[in-house]
């Protein structure tokens, strides 16, 4: 009966130890999911910083790019009313030594 018992036991503490190391590996792994999920949550909000740099950055983009149309703009606004006036001038000019 001893033997029988002893037998149990030892079976039991195997399957101790292995429920143990199990439980380890266990452990482990959940430490391991909870530093990727805090890596995950710090790259989203470095993601979201990122975005209002980005969106910043495009706004002041646009307004250089607009700069230069806008002076192309006004110079040709300014040539056409040049030329109308002179244009005008010379018919001026010309009817009035009719």
């Amino acid at each position: 009966m001893e033997q029988e018992w002893s037998g149990r036991l030892t079976a039991l503490e195997e399957r101790v130890s292995g429920g143990l190391r199990r439980i380890g590996a266990l452990e482990q792994g959940q430490e391991t999911l909870r530093r990727l999920a805090t890596a995950v949550e710090v790259l989203a909000t470095r993601q979201e910083s990122m975005a209002d740099s980005v969106g910043r950055l495009d706004e002041k983009l646009d307004a250089l790019e607009r700069r230069p149309a806008k002076r192309w703009e006004s110079l040709t606004d300014k040539l056409l009313l040049a030329l109308a006036g002179a244009f005008v001038s010379f018919l001026l000019t010309r009817g009035g030594g009719l």
